[in-house]
């Protein structure tokens, strides 16, 4: 199937004007360069009718068309396409000559709806297997975070019946102002901040919950699980340290002080020594707390001392006001207690101090200069649509950024090729010389 940007090379050529006037150096050729879409119309196929209706519009410039909003920042595709209709730069890129009539926004709505998520998935992971193959990815430490972002919704309407949007509810945005909006879940890697899965939930879900699941993704799209996971305080529990232990990776999240609910004039948690293999703890006079019962909702694990080690204790004044101690921890408090320690390392303050630039510059590249601030459409698979575009758009940047040191590469190993050619060529030319006056030597 030939595609809409190679029925038009004929036209362009004839146009001299519009291919001369687009440099080398123009960022959408350089993207062009490292831009492969040839997987699109396998991927969409089944969605059209191959032997019956209308001409259709090239899948593929409606790809090119999406990933022109998600460079632009445009939030209307009405306003998207009234653009490209100017810009003979846009135009190019998508195949397009000066004087062709663009596709209607209509199309680009239903296209959406037809091709679903499965053809931005696969565009995104080819942007990360594109990354990884140039060298952009080193993936020993991720940084995770996640990033509120505002629904095209009143909040007036949330989580009613007759909603527009049905997915989108209420979270906390930067300002302090609760919004209706959806949270993007992240993962990048340490190295050039290439982002390596995103997620998309409501914006109310805890990004503790999504952890896992995102460095779970990025092992699998990377083939290899990295030495270190970075994080702000909200990934910091026991659970998440705990899942990350056995999948042999470092937790660098900073978590909460110990407290206790009586108050700070009593013993802390921190001092009582906890025994994993026995399952009890400690307490500062030396008695031991025994493990009783685990919550039913909440799933805590709840240990108590004696009545009669509480009673004649020297300490208790210190410790508590009721008749003997009990502690509630969760589930995974022995990975807690190393995480806290970890806390204190030089080696976990200095990679911690690494995730700011990191994952808060990829969000607010996202945010400033590809819309991400604000939602395009309603419901949460249109934007995982949104998100999985500008994750791509923000990796391909990448590529791009390398793209004049890989051709400078390429031109040295055509050199060097050459090079040795000739010198081939001179070893030979040699050979027979040497062969001729043998015999007279």
């Amino acid at each position: 199937m030939q595609t809409k940007r190679e029925m038009s090379q004929s036209e362009m050529l004839l146009l001299p004007s519009l291919e001369e006037r687009i440099p080398e150096s123009y960022y959408l050729r350089r993207l062009n360069r490292v831009l492969d879409l040839s997987f699109v119309h396998e991927r969409v196929r089944d969605k059209y009718c191959q032997d019956n209706g209308r001409p259709s519009i090239d899948p593929e410039v409606i790809i090119r068309l999406f990933l022109l909003q998600a460079i632009t920042g445009r939030e209307s595709i009405r306003g998207l396409l009234a653009e490209v209709d100017l810009h003979l730069g846009y135009r190019w890129f998508i195949g397009y000559g000066p004087s062709e009539a663009l596709p209607d926004h209509s199309t680009l709505s239903k296209a959406l709806e037809r091709f679903g998520g499965e053809v931005f998935d696969e565009l995104f992971a080819r942007s990360v297997s594109q990354c990884q193959a140039s060298g952009l990815i080193e993936g020993k430490v991720l940084h995770l975070d996640a990033t509120t972002i505002r629904a095209d919704l009143s909040s007036d309407r949330v989580n009613q019946p007759d909603s527009p949007d049905a997915d989108a509810r209420f979270g906390r945005f930067p300002d302090g102002t609760l919004q209706p909006g959806y949270k993007q879940h992240t993962v990048a890697d340490g190295k050039k901040r290439v982002v390596l899965d995103v997620s998309v939930t409501a914006a109310n879900v805890s990004e503790h919950d999504e952890a896992v699941g995102l460095v779970d993704r990025a092992i699998a799209r990377l083939g290899e699980s990295p030495a270190a996971a970075c994080a702000d305080s909200a990934y910091a529990s026991g659970a998440n340290a705990y899942e990350l232990e056995t999948r042999g990776i470092r937790l660098v999240s900073p978590p909460s002080k110990a407290t206790t609910r009586a108050g700070e004039q009593y013993f802390s948690i921190e001092r009582f020594r906890y025994d994993e293999a026995a399952d009890h703890f400690t307490c500062p006079a030396g008695r031991r707390l025994s493990y009783v019962r685990t919550e039913k909702v909440r799933g805590r694990r709840e240990y108590r001392a004696r009545r009669s080690d509480c009673g004649t204790c020297s300490l208790r004044s210190q410790c508590t006001i009721s008749e003997r101690r009990h502690l509630k921890v969760t589930r995974h408090h022995a990975s807690l207690i190393r995480l806290r320690a970890d806390a204190q390392t030089e080696s976990f303050k200095a990679l911690y101090r690494s995730r700011a630039p990191v994952i808060e510059g990829v969000f607010a590249e996202s945010k400033q200069r590809h819309g991400l601030r604000r939602a395009w459409r309603r419901g949460l698979s249109k934007m995982k649509v949104q998100c999985l575009l500008v994750a791509a758009v923000v990796n391909f940047k990448r590529l791009v950024t390398l793209l004049p040191f890989i051709l400078g590469l390429k031109w040295l190993w055509r050199c060097l090729q050459t090079l040795i050619e000739r010198y081939l060529r001179l070893l030979g030319s040699f050979a027979e010389y040497s062969q001729l006056i043998t015999p007279y030597a």
